[in-house]
């Protein structure tokens, strides 16, 4: 029996199975997003809600989403600036905001921080806090616990004033006015709701071509897949900001996680697992920013990568078995969770591609080969339809956004760069699904914010990782140059892999 030919066929067949999993996803809430969402609303309450900006050494953008969230035309709420900055500069100017706004520093308040020192103690430091009616400042001392840290305090200071309601926003992201009263409609309607998803998408004036490529790749989600999931009744994601919350449903499913770097799944796979329910607005839009430069991209999708990593390792089974959630709805929270690491099993596919060719091209006539061609043949052209498939699976959603969502038909031109440039990441991907597989620690890296038109240089990826991409770039191009030689084929992931690997090269 010819045991490398089996192994080699049912290895292809394993990883063509997984991808078709992925890709029965994309196809499904693709087609789906053509259809218009149901969504139950209820009038308003009127009860309080904490608008929450979530900082970190904002420079330039804090004080536009600031006045953004000042245009709320929602009259019972408090705007609550949750900052980390360990700038002085930076620290101080919201100081003077609050004071602006007539806030008074709070001394008697039992709010503080654990901050580890290197000797292995912890420092206990207060938080600074600053108060109005409808302004606060809440200013942790260190960066301690990254977000997921900062939410956690953000949650014991809105219990300990009564507050029950939450939206939150990244220090980049700017409300429509009637954002308020729009996701209270969607969430008090039902009170298994915890959380309210809203739309993210960047404005195109004045972006560089590089932006226009990741709009493409992160708007997709939010006018393709989110929507799809919301109109078949699938678990709806809670994407990091831009969100109204329930905080009793926080409470019930144990808060934020500090130190994750992926707070917004970890705390979305606890919803799902506790019977909590998600709802998504695709009408109610927040205009911020994507990455200016390709280095802030490929480090922004590191932390991604690993933080879903480590979200897969920690709730795969959980989900998996959990009696709360229907097959359907399981499988698709897996996929969210296994996201990012579908980049892993590209990975060994190329490498088993390679493999193969070089076992089929040494081991011409052997006993082994023919045996895996025979066994190949029967199989050969629904196997050939699946891989394209699978392949034209990644164009479903920006295709669909582009024609039928946005109607820009000119950014169809702009589709083929987008692909190369999400793929050109496929080794960050892979290393940073490693790091989170195996617990290994990476930092938390926030992604620069600039006003546009003063962005200034922007430092390029370092000159290792260009390294090492171009020498798997030649590597690529000189094995499908061998296979072309060898067999006279053209193989078309050339056209996929080789401009991806170009670009990281080079960027």
């Amino acid at each position: 029996m010819a045991w490398s030919a089996i192994f080699l066929l049912s290895a292809q067949i394993l990883l063509l199975l997984i991808f078709s999993f992925f890709s029965f996803f994309n196809y499904l809430y693709g087609f789906a997003s053509l259809f218009s969402p149901r969504i139950q609303r209820t009038t308003p309450s009127g009860q309080k809600v904490a608008v929450v900006i979530v900082a970190f050494n904002e420079e330039y953008v804090l004080e536009d989403t600031i006045r953004a969230c000042d245009r709320l035309t929602y009259s019972n709420k408090v705007l609550i600036v949750a900052d980390d900055s360990s700038d002085p500069a930076v620290v101080e100017r919201l100081r003077v905001i609050a004071q602006q706004r007539g806030c008074q520093q709070v001394f008697d308040h039992p709010f503080s921080q654990e901050i580890p020192q290197p000797s292995g103690l912890s420092l206990c430091q207060p938080i600074e806090i600053w108060e109005s009616p409808d302004f606060i400042l809440f200013h942790r001392p260190s960066n301690v616990g990254f977000k997921g840290g900062s939410l956690q305090q953000i949650h014991g200071f809105l219990e300990s004033r009564s507050i029950e309601l939450m939206y939150l926003l990244d220090a980049d992201w700017q409300p429509q006015p009637d954002t308020l009263e729009r996701t209270l409609e969607a969430l008090e309607v039902d009170r298994e709701t915890a959380f309210v998803q809203t739309k993210r998408i960047s404005p195109q004036k004045g972006m560089n071509l590089f932006q226009k490529y990741v709009a493409l790749v992160e708007e997709g989600c939010y006018y393709v897949d989110f929507e799809g999931r919301q109109i078949l009744g699938h678990p709806t994601l809670f994407s990091g900001c831009c969100t109204l919350f329930r905080l009793q449903a926080i409470r019930d499913v144990g808060g934020f996680t500090p130190g994750h770097l992926t707070e917004d799944l970890d705390l979305t796979n606890r919803f799902w697992l506790s019977g909590w329910k998600g709802v998504y607005l695709a009408n109610v839009i927040n205009y911020g920013e994507v990455p200016f430069s390709y280095d802030h991209y490929r480090r922004q999708q590191e932390r991604w990568a690993a933080g879903t990593a480590r979200s897969l390792r920690e709730y795969f089974w959980k989900l998996l078995c959990s009696p709360r959630l229907r097959l359907i709805e399981k499988l698709s929270a897996i996929r969210q969770n296994a996201y990012f690491s579908t980049t892993v099993l590209t990975g060994i596919a190329i490498l088993l591609g390679m493999i193969t060719i070089g076992w089929l091209t040494f081991g011409w006539n052997s006993y082994e080969v023919e045996y895996y061609l025979y066994l190949l043949e029967p199989v050969k052209m629904p196997f050939a339809f699946i891989v394209y498939f699978c392949i034209l699976s990644n164009f479903v959603e920006p295709v669909i956004m582009v024609l039928v969502k946005k109607k820009t038909h000119r950014d169809l031109f702009h589709i083929p760069m987008m692909i190369w440039y999400a793929w050109s990441v496929l080794l960050t991907y892979i290393i940073g699904n490693i790091k989170g597989f195996f617990g290994i620690n990476l930092g938390w890296f926030r992604t620069p914010k600039f006003y546009r038109d003063q962005v200034g240089q922007l430092s390029g990826s370092p000159v290792s990782i260009r390294i090492l991409n171009f020498c798997v770039c030649i590597t690529i191009l000189g094995f499908y140059f061998s296979e072309g030689w060898v067999f006279g084929w053209f193989d078309t992931f050339g056209l996929l892999l080789i401009p991806a690997f170009l670009i990281s090269s080079i960027k």
